[in-house]
């Protein structure tokens, strides 16, 4: 971790003209010299570069203290590291919670700015990362939401009278599948985008290594319920793939494997198994617009993670065992999975009622 290398990976060049950069007596100081912007750059680089929800969510952290720190979006590139201070950072918690930004969100953005002083901080001995002793909003815990029987019953109702639909028939059957392989896995909206055919056991019984948001891998084991599902988008997808481009219907059995499970044909090169896949946008609109067409949520647009939050009430309520879960759901701390064992004020009274009679 700490090798010139690594060094190198969130050091520019030294901004000074060469024959003019100044001496450094320490690390600190050759850091403070450096373009806040031009560090972050390799930092994003290096950890953010990804089309996945976090990645993009630490860009948007780093963009946002940058242009706080700069005063504006228009100098972020005169900010130097030395500007960068304990105090402003407590600043900018500070100023996000006063523009009305939700705790959580800001607690995140937090974490992001001390995990980039952390990884300087752990590269460079003797530089000291300016956000360690910040204190983020404190945050109540809450359960969250997912869907009750009946909205689950009213969605499944409203996805499966899709293929009574004749216009779009391969569209209607895989944002179907689509739907029901969130439900019933639990799995990421990124996790499921990102699935590729060689993934898939012979039986359509698990899914093997589905890479976590930690860079660990775990097996998904896929419900009998969903499996007659499953063939039947595997077997229509393959005959709409080969109608649409025939060329692959010569293509070795290892081009193929190489294919996302979930495919799209807009922009698609057969020569380029990658294209095929389905953006991180085009999920979230397809269960949005699942949702809107069942009409049945009270609590707001129906997202992919409400469909996580679902799966994981089942299986705990199912199993009552919170280890279980957590590996289900591929959390590399349990402490994450207990969230979903915390209980409403309405459900407290109720059961201290019960109690007392």
């Amino acid at each position: 971790m700490n090798s010139q290398k690594d060094k190198e990976l969130l050091l520019p060049s030294p901004t000074s003209a060469p024959g003019s950069a100044p001496f450094f007596s320490s690390t600190e100081e050759r850091l403070g010299a450096e373009s806040l912007l031009s560090v972050v750059e390799n930092y994003i680089q290096y950890y953010a570069s990804g089309e996945t929800h976090t990645a993009r969510a630490k860009r948007y952290d780093l963009q946002y203290f940058l242009e706080f720190l700069a005063g504006g979006p228009a100098s972020v590139n005169r900010v130097m590291v030395s500007e960068w201070t304990l105090q402003r950072t407590k600043d900018f918690v500070d100023d996000r919670l006063s523009r009305g930004e939700a705790p959580a969100t800001v607690a995140r953005r937090l974490a992001t700015i001390k995990h980039f002083g952390r990884t300087l901080a752990e590269r460079f001995a003797g530089y000291i990362n300016p956000a360690r002793e910040v204190k983020g909003p404190v945050l109540n815990l809450t359960r969250p939401s997912g869907l009750s029987e009946d909205e689950i019953a009213l969605l499944r109702q409203a996805t499966t009278a899709l293929e009574g639909e004749r216009k779009n028939t391969f569209l209607n059957i895989r944002d179907r599948f689509l739907l029901e392989l969130l439900l019933v896995t639990g799995l990421r909206a990124d996790e499921v985008r990102l699935l590729v055919i060689s993934q898939l056991s012979e039986d359509l019984q698990w899914l093997k290594n589905v890479k976590t948001k930690g860079k660990r891998y775990r097996n998904v084991y896929v419900s009998s319920e969903l499996r007659p599902l499953f063939q039947r988008y595997l077997d229509i997808r393959m005959s709409s793939l080969m109608e649409r481009f025939p060329l692959l219907q010569s293509a070795p059995p290892s081009h193929l494997f190489r294919f996302p499970v979930l495919v799209s044909f807009y922009n698609a090169d057969p020569a380029d198994a990658a294209t095929f896949g389905l953006s991180p946008k085009t999920v979230f609109n397809i269960v949005s617009r699942l949702g809107k067409r069942a009409e049945t949520l009270s609590g707001g647009r129906l997202h992919p993670h409400k469909l996580r939050h679902t799966f994981a009430h089942g299986l705990l309520d199912s199993s009552r065992d919170i280890r279980l879960v957590a590996q289900a759901l591929g959390h590399s701390d349990v402490r994450t999975t207990m969230r979903y064992t915390e209980r409403s004020e309405q459900e407290i009274a109720l059961a201290i009622e019960k109690q007392r009679g």
